[in-house]
């Protein structure tokens, strides 16, 4: 339970007074004897307009109580960034605890509403069409205890970001500018793509927290014994190997003594003359074969799961007792077997589990670094 300002993370806002989460619990448990169908939703709700009034009331007509999950100001500007929100928490559950549709508020200081939803298990979660059930972080949750999900019309060109350029737009002082022709669209492909590639990253982030801190863990555990990282991965993974293997020889953040860690796609040499003597499949195991050692961490990365080569390596890894983290994309059975944590970054597109990739590598750095220096190492 998160704390700001001495208020405790969630908690109820209800005829304009807060209340304990204990609050809720007590009347879930309430519309539950009654049999009273529970609908919930989330969001931040800032600058409240006809297109959420619209979600709302559709949403309250799929049941008979509708529990609006609020991001806290707090989360709002992790989400939205600097500016955001517009509105305090206080008077945005003010403004929506006031409709005829909605029965409770609770603000939730958390990014996503996970956390909150397992304590409402609503009978049905809707969520407007701007989102898919499976681009929702929440879907799987809900489904899992048997729940539904609804996916609302929304109304067209309404938006708070919108409202938001309008009034910058009204408070420029230079002429209203037009965007030229097709500029527009493009502008909603570019819009889209960014808010994918970060709902993306939000799931990966609470799917794989604690998986990602295990394999930190696991590396750091093998730095302080004198052991190595073995990276490897083909196209864009093999540059994402360079990369962290750099992050580690070099430096991420902070400043200390080198880490041994070694790309197996960085030596032409070595990857021409294996693959000419004994098949491209081989390329990366036989350098396992060559460098690593029991203890070793061998970190590999397949965005589709399926490559050949990366597989093989990952056998031969443990064979020689070597640790073995895989990071890949969603449903990748074949590949998960072949190591000791499977990263899957909850997604089938290449270019969204790419990215996630480079954000895992990113923060397992930051962890191993961190990690590291605090247990007296430099």
């Amino acid at each position: 339970m998160n704390n700001h300002d001495n208020i405790s993370y969630p908690y109820v806002w209800h005829n304009d007074k807060i209340y304990a989460i204990s609050f809720l619990l007590d009347k879930l448990n309430g519309w539950r004897e009654e049999e009273k169908k529970i609908v919930s939703t989330n969001g931040c709700f800032d600058l409240l307009h006809a297109g959420h009034v619209y979600f709302l009331n559709n949403a309250r007509k799929k049941g008979d109580v509708l529990i609006v999950g609020l991001n806290s100001d707090s989360s709002v500007n992790r989400l939205k960034g600097a500016g955001r929100p517009i509105l305090p928490e206080k008077e945005r559950a003010a403004v929506i605890s006031a409709f005829r549709a909605v029965d409770l508020v609770v603000i939730f200081d958390d990014l996503l509403p996970n956390n909150l939803l397992k304590l409402i298990k609503p009978n049905l979660h809707c969520k407007a069409a701007d989102y898919t059930i499976d681009s929702m972080p929440e879907a799987e949750l809900i489904q899992s205890y048997g729940g539904e999900i609804s996916i609302l019309p929304m109304i067209e060109n309404i938006s708070t970001s919108r409202i938001i350029d309008q009034i910058h737009t009204l408070t420029q002082e230079t002429d209203y500018f037009k965007p030229a022709e097709g500029l527009e669209k493009k502008s909603e492909i570019v819009f889209e793509y960014f808010s994918n590639a970060a709902m993306v990253l939000k799931k990966t982030a609470f799917s794989l927290e604690e998986q990602i801190i295990h394999a930190a863990e696991i590396i750091t555990e093998a730095l302080l014994k004198g052991k190595k990282i073995l990276l490897c991965g083909n196209g864009g993974s093999a540059s994402d190997a360079q990369h962290m293997a750099a992050e580690l020889v070099g430096r991420f953040r902070l400043e200390r003594n080198a880490l041994p860690a070694i790309s197996l796609s960085a030596d032409t040499a070595v990857l021409t003359a294996v693959s000419n003597d004994f098949g491209f499949e081989q390329v990366f195991a036989r350098q396992v074969s060559a460098l690593g050692n029991s203890g070793d961490v061998l970190i590999a990365i397949s965005t589709s799961g399926l490559s050949v080569n990366v597989l093989e390596a990952a056998i031969k890894a443990k064979e020689k007792g070597l640790f073995v983290i895989g990071i890949t994309g969603d449903k990748r059975p074949n590949f998960k077997d072949k190591c000791d944590i499977c990263l899957s970054v909850p997604s089938n597109e290449i270019v969204y589990i790419q990215q996630a990739h480079s954000a895992i590598l990113h923060i397992i750095c930051f962890l191993v670094e961190k990690s590291y220096f605090k247990r007296g190492k430099k």
